[in-house]
């Protein structure tokens, strides 16, 4: 048996998200259209007959703004340490470009091998994307390059296949059902942020937080009430949506990806708050998580 831990790494919606939930065949990171969704690491874990690997989700690169944006390249710092390989995904539809060859040349630095994931073939025109390619021939220190579609599933499994090499150990961390070192309760507060995110794509930006005031299992069922963070009075009403048609529509998908994540009937009652400015907030970012200050 051969395990290790591979870090995800790249830029904002470069597909690394959903290059994960592909590799573990299961959904165990949120996606949205907007950069940063995933804030914080998070292991998705696939285990076969002769291996399991350890995917390290990371946010996308950013330049700080805000405690939340400090607290989120550290998570990506901490990612990058103690692994067998790093995984720079690169989204082949918009190119290659010197954000991405700096991100390669600053990796090359951690001694670790190096791989390429460039992502959404699916949408790239091979006459458009080999050139894009050709960029990557005469950079140092990458072992490989695979061109995958995580949404069609191309390539998926023979880029698991190639990492396989990289596992230096022999012990296995989670157990063979495991798929993601997050609890429950951590993956339903994604799944509400990920429904919200998708609903108000366009007037909302990354400013919202979700908290789980309670969370019981009553009989067979789940009874859930959650909070919905925004940072400016303004989004408020965005969130909740004329006679509270939004909010309805949001708790409606989230409920049922939550069933499907819990196996069970769920109840779930959300809720809208206004904390102004909590990006910058030590204790709203602990509350919900962000901190480096663990619980």
């Amino acid at each position: 048996m051969k395990t290790g831990f591979i870090a995800i790494v790249g830029q904002a919606n470069a597909g690394k998200s959903t290059l994960l939930n592909s590799m573990v065949q299961q959904k165990v990171s949120i996606v949205s259209p907007k950069p940063q969704t995933t804030r914080e690491q998070i292991m998705g874990v696939w285990t076969d007959s002769d291996s399991q690997m350890v995917f390290v989700d990371t946010p996308g690169f950013l330049h700080s703004k805000n405690a939340l944006g400090d607290y989120m390249l550290k998570s990506i710092d901490n990612a990058v340490q103690d692994v067998d390989c790093i995984l720079v995904v690169i989204d082949g539809h918009d190119g290659i470009d010197e954000r991405e060859l700096a991100q390669l040349e600053r990796y090359r630095k951690q001694g670790v091998p190096i791989v390429v994931a460039v992502t959404k073939t699916d949408i790239s025109q091979p006459a458009k994307l080999m050139p894009e390619l050709a960029k990557l021939n005469g950079v140092e220190g990458i072992a490989e390059v695979y061109c995958v579609s995580a949404k069609r599933n191309d390539g998926v499994t023979e880029l698991k296949q190639g990492l396989k090499k990289y596992l230096k150990g022999t012990e296995m961390y989670f157990d063979e059902d495991d798929v993601t070192d997050k609890s429950q309760r951590f993956s339903v507060s994604e799944i509400i942020r990920e429904k919200v995110l998708l609903a108000c794509e366009n007037e909302i930006p990354h400013g919202v937080g979700v908290v789980i005031n309670k969370m019981e299992q009553q009989n067979s069922d789940w009874d859930i009430d959650a909070t919905v963070i925004v940072e400016k009075a303004s989004h408020k009403p965005i969130v909740l949506g004329k006679h509270g048609a939004m909010i309805k529509s949001i708790g409606t998908h989230a409920r049922e990806s939550i069933e499907k994540l819990l196996g069970a009937h769920v109840f779930l009652t959300l809720w809208v708050k206004i904390k102004e400015d909590w990006r910058n907030n030590p204790s709203v970012l602990y509350e919900l998580g962000y901190s480096n200050r663990r619980k």
